[in-house]
């Protein structure tokens, strides 16, 4: 049951670091297109431009710091699950070193699991 609720946790982790990375890339995009489309679409004199540019460079460059935090964030935790399920794997090995009379078969069901889920993944 613990490998179940934690396939489920990885794959909505994993779901997780699509949206930031979708997040950080419209933010970024957004960004870009907004600054360039309000500083040329907008009269005004070189001086002001030249500011406008300025602040929205400003902008853009703390948008793109606060979601670069955000995939870290993500990420950390992806890797802290993946780190957890490895454990977990590790463990019911060394269980069936010890314990040669557990269900091999149960055993070989769990990693094909493993299997196509990290099978799945790179084919995202």
């Amino acid at each position: 049951m613990r490998l179940v609720r934690n396939l489920q946790r990885k794959r909505k982790l994993e779901q997780q670091k699509k949206l930031a990375k979708g997040v950080a890339l419209g933010t970024l995009v957004g960004g870009i297109l907004g600054s360039t489309a309000g500083i040329l679409l907008a009269p005004d004199s070189g001086k002001n431009t030249r500011k406008k540019i300025q602040d929205g460079a400003t902008e853009l460059k703390t948008n793109v710091e606060k979601n670069v935090e955000e995939v870290k964030s993500n990420l950390g935790n992806t890797l802290k699950s993946r780190k957890e399920n490895i454990r977990d794997v590790v463990g019911k090995i060394r269980n069936l070193r010890k314990n040669p009379g557990e269900d091999v078969a149960a055993c070989a069901d769990v990693i094909e699991e493993e299997i196509a889920i990290v099978s799945e993944e790179k084919s995202e």
